[in-house]
């Protein structure tokens, strides 16, 4: 910076030469001067000159670190943005496996609904064509077995109770009280009327006979469902609340004064346990 003052100087002498008319070699001897003084003003112009470019570099680096910082964080903070979206919504493949499922699942319960409902339908079909007449406790259960278990989802009266009634108040199937197909020996007048026959009851210990009214049906399913209804009377109140229970569910018919049999209960009961009518309950 020195050199540079010295510079300036000497330029201010020789013009001063100049407007006061000095001669030539004096004018000369200063210019000789003035160029020594700019040789030497040269390195410090130059350093001047470097700092001022190191100054300025420095500058622009640290503004453009700090812009590049700035950059990097604001894509940082939009890509975790964008990282949040994605997790919280589901794809695509997502939706669609699970509106695949909900179909699956629905087809399923359309499927075992259909083959339940063809099951039973095919069961009281084959039902509606038995004439009557005496079948083997397998072909028995066989028959009526899928039509009890109906019955009893719909009512709450065990399968196997259903099954052993109609088993023991028909002979398995020998005696329907006439055409009344009237497999439980309801007494009273039914859908289709009445028939009047004789029949054995207990009384006072002793086995008598007298002539009774009982329900005659147009069906035996028919007969199944009003014996189902039968039994939602108050009457049987105790039998409904054992209804998980068949033996339980027996003893309490007897004592509610379903028959006169003193020996009803076991005959029931005796009679699910030989022919294994409890696999037809729900």
């Amino acid at each position: 910076m020195r050199q540079c003052k010295r510079f300036a100087v000497l330029l201010m002498v020789i013009s001063s030469f100049f407007m006061t008319g000095c001669d030539a070699s004096k004018i000369l001897d200063v210019i000789q001067k003035v160029a020594e003084g700019v040789q030497k003003a040269i390195p410090a112009i130059k350093e001047v000159i470097d700092t001022v470019s190191n100054t300025v570099n420095s500058t622009n680096t640290d503004t453009a670190t700090d812009n590049t910082a700035t950059a990097t964080a604001t894509r940082t903070e939009t890509d975790a943005n964008n990282a949040s979206v994605t997790v919280t919504n589901p794809t695509d493949d997502e939706e669609v496996g699970t509106s695949a499922t909900t179909s699956t699942s629905t087809a399923t319960n359309t499927s075992t609904s259909t083959a339940t409902n063809t099951d039973t339908s095919a069961a009281e079909a084959a039902l509606a064509n038995y004439r009557g007449g005496r079948l083997s406790p397998s072909e028995f259960a066989r028959l009526f077995g899928p039509v009890a278990r109906e019955a009893s989802r719909k009512s709450g009266v065990p399968a196997s109770i259903i099954l052993a009634q109609a088993a023991l108040e028909t002979g398995w199937g020998s005696s329907t009280i006439g055409d009344a197909k009237n497999l439980f020996g309801i007494k009273g007048t039914g859908p289709a009327g009445s028939v009047r026959v004789p029949t054995e009851e207990v009384v006072n210990g002793r086995r008598v006979t007298e002539n009774a009214n009982f329900r005659k049906y147009n069906s035996w399913q028919e007969s199944i469902e009003d014996h189902g209804r039968l039994l939602q009377n108050s009457r049987y109140a105790r039998a409904m609340a054992v209804k998980n229970d068949p033996d339980q569910f027996a003893r309490e018919l007897q004592r509610a004064g379903y028959a006169t049999d003193p020996e009803y209960a076991s005959k029931l009961i005796s009679i699910m346990k030989s022919n294994n009518l409890y696999q037809y309950n729900n």
